[in-house]
């Protein structure tokens, strides 16, 4: 044992080495765990349906609650053009038809809770009145039948005490080869839009439009 005596100053630097080391594990466990409980995760879905008349259904997945603020869609076409429209909760809700045809909660605005969801109105109505906003577009979807790639939905959310505005969005394309047109998403995740740089941009957006507004 004379040997653990003569090694035990090394021994207990080892010891002391090995437990910081333990110690610094859990700590990166933590931080890895709390960062990735801070992030908002807003999910966009189709909802009773996959067609046209399909709702789409934005959810909450985050830890905290968030507050829905604005919703925007993008028409992006086969020869690279794209045309953009903000839609308002009045929007959506004359294109839902009287209050006895509408399904309830559908809202562009308002807090959501974790787990919680909204209705944003169907595909229909928010590609419709995309359409409508602009003038290089005919009035009628279904002569863009052949000409739109894939769209598009993007929403606005504040989220915790951030000083910033979040977003999510989701590109999906029409399946216009029958009679009754699907809505097939592109990817299977919604894109999560947090970084900084992005939701600087997505501020001075909300700022021009309130003031042309």
């Amino acid at each position: 044992m004379d040997w653990l005596k003569e090694y035990s100053s090394a021994l207990n630097v080892l010891t002391n080495v090995g437990m910081l080391g333990v110690w610094l594990i859990y700590l990166q466990i933590f931080v890895g765990s709390y960062i990735r409980a801070r992030k908002p995760r807003v999910i966009i879905n189709r909802g009773a349906g996959s067609d046209l008349d399909a709702l789409i259904l934005m959810s909450n997945m985050s830890q905290e609650p968030i507050y829905g603020q604005g919703v925007y869609c993008t028409l992006r076409m086969t020869d690279g053009s794209e045309y953009t429209a903000t839609v308002t909760d009045r929007d959506i809700l004359q294109k839902s038809g009287d209050d006895e045809e509408r399904p309830e909660g559908i809202t562009s605005q308002g807090p959501l809770n974790r787990g919680d969801f909204m209705g944003l109105g169907t595909f229909r109505n928010i590609l419709d009145i995309t359409v409508e906003r602009n003038e290089d577009l005919p009035d009628d979807l279904s002569e863009l039948r052949d000409r739109i790639r894939d769209f598009e939905i993007m929403v606005t959310c504040a989220f915790g005490g951030d000083d910033l505005e979040v977003a999510a969005r989701r590109r999906f394309r029409l399946k216009v080869d029958q009679e009754v047109w699907d809505v097939v998403p592109v990817y299977p995740q919604t894109e999560q839009v947090s970084g900084r740089r992005e939701r600087k941009r997505i501020r001075a957006m909300l700022e021009k439009e309130l003031q042309e507004s």
